[in-house]
């Protein structure tokens, strides 16, 4: 309820009379000179007797009761089904993973459009080491006719021999209800990263823009920049290995474990981190392209 005293406005709480009378008479001075009986006719509400509370209807805001929950009624048996729930896993939840893997093989099936003669790069490989164990090999395929800039940025990283490449880079982190990140070509750690030179702009020498969102995280082996802005995307991209809808429209995804993929879950599952952070050596040994 809402007082309306010289203009002013009073929110009366569930309040005694002597607190209500307080309250009207900090809110306007000309109320303040007003005797208790006055007041008691400016406020039909309040009582005559100083010890009753005000007859004032006020309407309290309440939250929500009953069985059905926060999150819904039967949430914890949709979750363990595997089900979700919309107020578990919001839109996410919904979406037709079938129908956006379909879209996924499109985006992809439009290398064969491309001119063999241009020689433009359509796989790429890492060779990854942990420790001082034996390199495995990981082919990654590449959506070069969808995504030319994003795809010429990475694979002119892969063929960068000098400081500045992927080769001999670190994975430096592994999230694992994510994916692995690597791709640090300067201080090797995740705190920064760079565009090759010759993709870079005279406006922006280091990052390249949002190529476009056509490749979804539809689950494990999505190949996808990693940025810290909008329109800032360097060197540095993740591996996925679970599905990763939270990622959809924030990171732009250019390709797609097509072999070795059982490499990149023996590293996220078999390595031990430390807060995310590998606590062995875990590098990209060498790397390159295939037309």
């Amino acid at each position: 309820s809402w007082l309306h005293c010289d203009g002013r406005k009073a929110k009366m709480n569930a309040c005694s009379r002597a607190s209500a009378r307080l309250l009207v008479r900090r809110q306007s001075p000309a109320v303040a000179a007003l005797a208790p009986s006055d007041l008691r006719t400016l406020i039909p509400g309040l009582p005559s007797h100083p010890s009753s509370s005000p007859s004032i209807d006020i309407s309290a805001r309440r939250m929500a009761t009953g069985s059905r929950g926060a999150r819904g009624h039967g949430w914890l048996r949709k979750y363990r089904a595997g089900l979700g729930g919309r107020h578990l896993q919001g839109r996410w939840h919904y979406r037709d993973n079938d129908e956006l893997n379909s879209i996924n093989d499109e985006v992809f099936g439009m290398n064969a459009l491309l001119n063999p003669d241009d020689n433009i790069p359509t796989e790429a490989y890492l060779d990854l080491q942990v420790g001082d164990e034996e390199p495995r090999r990981v082919m990654i395929e590449l959506a070069s006719a969808a995504l030319p800039k994003t795809i010429e940025n990475f694979t002119k990283l892969c063929q960068e021999k000098e400081r500045g490449g992927y080769e001999s880079t670190s994975v430096y982190r592994i999230e694992k209800t994510v994916g692995l990140c690597l791709g640090d070509v300067i201080n090797n750690d995740g705190t920064s990263g760079r565009c090759h030179p010759s993709v870079g702009t005279t406006t922006s020498p280091y990052t390249i823009k949002d190529e476009g969102y056509l490749v979804s995280h539809t689950g494990p082996g999505i190949v996808t920049m990693s940025k810290p802005g909008v329109h800032r995307n360097d060197s540095r991209f993740l591996i996925t290995t679970i599905s990763a809808p939270q990622l959809d429209g924030r990171f732009v995804a250019f390709g797609r474990i097509k072999e070795g993929m059982d490499v990149i879950n023996e590293i996220a599952t078999g390595v031990f981190t430390k807060r995310g952070v590998p606590t062995v050596d875990v590098k990209v040994a060498a790397c390159g392209v295939q037309s």
